[in-house]
């Protein structure tokens, strides 16, 4: 299917009607209207409710739009790369980051890259874990940056992994009163009300069950700006790594380390596609986070780069 039928029909979508489309892509009525026929054939459904004033998508049809968008996105990110050449001076960095990643180190690479190659568009993605993944695996983003226990996708590179140390984050007061220790373990936290990241249950109901403890959190949330209000809200014991909570400004509550747990907790994970060619642009910024922070970064060989 020629992309430009993809493109046009994405116009027709959000213009409203083939009227509109046909003014802002300056191609004939009866034209678009053939391209959708052969969408619809090429598909085998219909696309569009007709009959009313303003087109509207059936379900095919907000299907198809969300692929086009991806496609054309893709194919403008393919564009852009090798005609701005593989220098990496130009082009576009395309980055995602997990809505619970929070990290002033990122934050000033990024201002860095914009310095270093001034001519490079910076797009950062912000979404919750199993979008990013998405996005990751669709070639919307190159590279994500998450808090991440555990990596088993055959098909995903960790290409760096900050550990980070676990701790007990709770309201001053509101536990522990008579415990001055610095530290707390699993047969201690297994009567209090947890607060829990979803994302991290399956780990550490895997580190309770090896010490023959049952893990029965209160609160698990999807972000971790929730889990730690919680525990300051004075209602639960939030079990985060501690660098997140303190970089998400929770530094007024009280902490304790969580010991007798291997739990691997990372304050900074990168994530790539396992593949043999990333852009240089990634490439330019991977390279100079590693330079930053002190980590090895390999670039993947591509036959232009033997040149």
């Amino acid at each position: 299917m020629n992309l430009s039928y993809y493109q046009n029909y994405i116009t027709i979508v959000e213009e409203g009607s083939l009227t509109a489309a046909s003014r802002k892509l300056r191609i004939a009525q009866p034209a678009l209207s053939n391209q959708i026929k052969a969408l619809e054939t090429a598909y085998g459904a219909r696309l569009f409710y007709r009959g009313a004033r303003r087109l509207e998508l059936t379900d095919a049809g907000r299907i198809l739009y969300q692929k086009a968008k991806w496609m054309t996105e893709i194919e403008t990110a393919a564009r852009n790369e090798i005609t701005s050449g593989f220098g990496g001076a130009k082009g576009t960095l395309r980055i995602g980051i997990s809505s619970s990643f929070e990290n002033e180190r990122l934050l000033d690479a990024l201002v860095d890259f914009s310095e270093r190659y001034p001519d490079t568009e910076i797009s950062v993605f912000e979404a919750e874990l199993p979008e990013l993944l998405k996005k990751l695996q669709n070639g919307q983003v190159e590279a994500i940056f998450v808090r991440l226990i555990k990596n088993d996708a055959e098909n995903l590179d960790v290409l760096y992994t900050h550990p980070d140390t676990l701790v007990a984050a709770y309201r001053d007061g509101a536990f522990f009163a008579e415990d001055p220790s610095d530290a707390v373990s699993l047969g201690q936290l297994q009567s209090l009300p947890l607060s829990l990241m979803e994302r991290s249950v399956p780990a550490f109901t895997s580190a309770f069950k090896e010490q023959n403890l049952k893990l029965s959190p209160k609160y698990v949330s999807t972000r971790m700006q929730v889990a730690l209000n919680w525990a300051r809200a004075g209602k639960a014991v939030a079990l985060v790594p501690k660098g997140a909570a303190e970089s998400l400004g929770f530094t007024d509550l009280a902490q304790k380390t969580v010991s007798e747990t291997e739990l691997l907790v990372p304050a900074l994970t990168i994530i790539a596609q396992k593949r043999k060619y990333r852009s240089r642009v990634v490439n330019n910024f991977l390279a100079l986070l590693a330079e930053r922070d002190g980590f090895a970064y390999r670039e993947p060989i591509f036959e232009e780069n033997r040149r």
